[in-house]
């Protein structure tokens, strides 16, 4: 797994998809600002729940946030 490129998908999720501050969008997951920029630059994987909330709050793939590979969210039906 690519840190690196696991944190550039999470830093264009949260500026260009959903066009949050890094604050409003650690609230928004229930989670510290600091791990939110731990895992931006690819210092540390996600955690089980930020997978979580980012699936259970926007619906976004998880598939995608650790590989790249499917859609940014997950298709609804």
């Amino acid at each position: 797994m690519d840190l690196q490129n696991i944190g550039t998908r999470i830093y264009h999720l949260r500026t260009e998809i959903l066009q949050l501050s890094q604050r409003d969008f650690s609230h928004l997951l229930g989670m510290g600002q600091g791990n939110i920029s731990k895992v931006e630059k690819g210092q540390s994987l996600p955690s089980c729940f930020f997978l979580w909330s980012l699936y259970n709050t926007y619906q976004i793939n998880v598939n995608w946030v650790l590989s790249g590979e499917g859609e940014v969210k997950v298709s609804e039906g």
